[in-house]
């Protein structure tokens, strides 16, 4: 294999290396990133795209990108694919959808630690997907209200072995209604929404709600998972299981206000005419059965509302849930797996591109980590907080860039680094067959 020559950064340029012009780095104030968003919302197709079209980068460099972002790529994919296989068989013995199941017989306390191991394992993942978890005080004040369209439930934690909730993209959202109050003209209504939400939930052994989980009957320490997308904050509770409709004060007015006023009026008439009715014979016992079964007919007429009350709510919740629903159990963690490995991706190339093109004056990590962004808001129209160090350490295990003794990262020259990636790829899978002892001779 032809041995490559590495360039550093304090080596005088010779005639092998082109020479880049020095360009001093310009610090610019940012517009504020949103809190702890550190997820990059484009294509890793797009990101290419505008990062090809750099004029700050040679014609060599531009098209040695693309092939560096090719190796780059197939290099994480085979690494997350390790990551998928380690976390299936963690998993197999908890899915409630796992088909075809483990033959693996495990104890009860073996299946336990299989199942902490997992979440475990799901929080890192969820942590390189770029969620965060839900605060406990978030989740409560969730509970305590709904959002105009959400659906008032009662939710019973204690049924819950273990409950996380993860949420990326937090914004804010707009619905539009028309209520008397504005004479029925539109009126837009801001909603705080998250984009991306992820629940991890076991139920305790024994709880009613276990039969509620499609698959887990019978199977104990089931783990749930689900995916959802564009949940408003006031309606969380409305993807846990185990809760109750709860009905606001208007739709209870409807079912009792009825019966409770004709009952009253029943009672009114029934004393002031129970002496006449005494003595009237046949007609009084038709007046008294009358009476009776207008009372009945009040209260069947009640509960018929009240079930009508209750399917209506019913049908809001699963029409709410239908369309925001993206994925159950080992489907999320396909998916979570699939964006963690484009995110490191996008933080690979972005890091790499933009040392790039400072040449041998490199960057500090702070420098880094404001032209990133502001590359990003400029060119993509993406405001994000960039996880600059993440993105160097990926760098630095990948042997793509370097840190000076002044603190400052350099990149690995665009053909060196593809030959030394390159080189790594060959050797995933290396084979080298053991020696055979000599065949006897006949």
């Amino acid at each position: 294999m032809t041995q490559l020559k590495i360039y550093r950064p304090d080596e005088p340029p010779t005639g092998d290396r082109p020479t880049r012009p020095q360009r001093p780095f310009a610090s610019r104030k940012l517009a504020p990133a949103k809190p702890n968003e550190h997820y990059i919302p484009i294509r890793k197709r797009d990101l290419l795209e505008l990062l090809t079209k750099d004029e700050e980068l040679d014609v060599v460099e531009r098209g040695g990108l693309l092939k560096l972002a090719t190796i780059v790529d197939a290099t994480l994919h085979h690494e997350f694919h390790e990551r998928l296989e380690t976390l299936k068989q963690l998993y197999v013995s908890n899915d409630p959808d796992a088909d075809p199941p483990s033959r693996e017989v495990l104890s009860d306390s073996e299946r336990k630690s299989r199942a902490k191991e997992f979440l475990r394992a799901m929080a890192g993942l969820l942590e390189r997907a770029n969620f965060r978890k839900v605060s406990n005080d978030e989740l409560l004040e969730s509970l305590e209200k709904a959002s105009e369209w959400g659906v008032n439930l009662n939710v019973d934690l204690t049924v819950f072995r273990h409950l996380e909730i993860y949420a990326r993209g937090d914004f804010t959202g707009t619905r539009f209604r028309r209520t008397w109050r504005t004479l029925f003209r539109q009126e837009s209504i801001p909603i705080p929404t998250y984009q991306r939400l992820v629940v991890m939930f076991q139920l305790k052994d024994g709880t009613e709600h276990a039969a509620e989980v499609p698959g887990a009957i019978g199977r104990r320490d089931a783990v749930v998972l689900k995916l959802f997308k564009n949940i408003p904050k006031m309606d969380v509770d409305m993807l846990l299981p185990g809760t109750q409709i709860r009905m606001t004060w208007l739709d209870q007015g409807k079912i009792w206000l009825p019966t409770i006023s004709g009952v009253g009026i029943v009672a009114l008439k029934l004393l002031q005419g129970a002496a006449g009715i005494a003595m009237a014979g046949l007609q009084g016992t038709i007046a008294t059965i009358s009476l009776v079964g207008g009372t009945i007919g009040y209260g069947i007429r009640s509960f018929y509302g009240y079930l009508q009350t209750k399917d209506r709510y019913q049908l809001s919740l699963t029409r709410s849930l239908y369309y925001q629903n993206l994925d159950n159990n080992a489907g999320v963690l396909f998916r979570l797996l699939d964006e963690a490995e484009e995110q490191e991706f996008r933080e690979i190339m972005l890091a790499y591109a933009l040392l790039l093109r400072q040449g041998r004056l490199g960057l500090t990590t702070e420098q880094l980590d404001e032209v990133v962004q502001d590359w990003l808001r400029d060119v993509a129209a993406i405001q994000v907080d960039f996880e600059v160090d993440d993105a160097l350490e990926k760098l630095q295990r990948m042997n793509l860039a370097s840190k000076n003794a002044a603190g400052r990262w350099t990149a690995v020259p665009i053909e060196s680094a593809i030959h030394q990636l390159d080189a790594e790829w060959d050797q995933f899978f290396e084979y080298r067959p053991e020696s055979r002892p000599a065949k006897r001779a006949a």
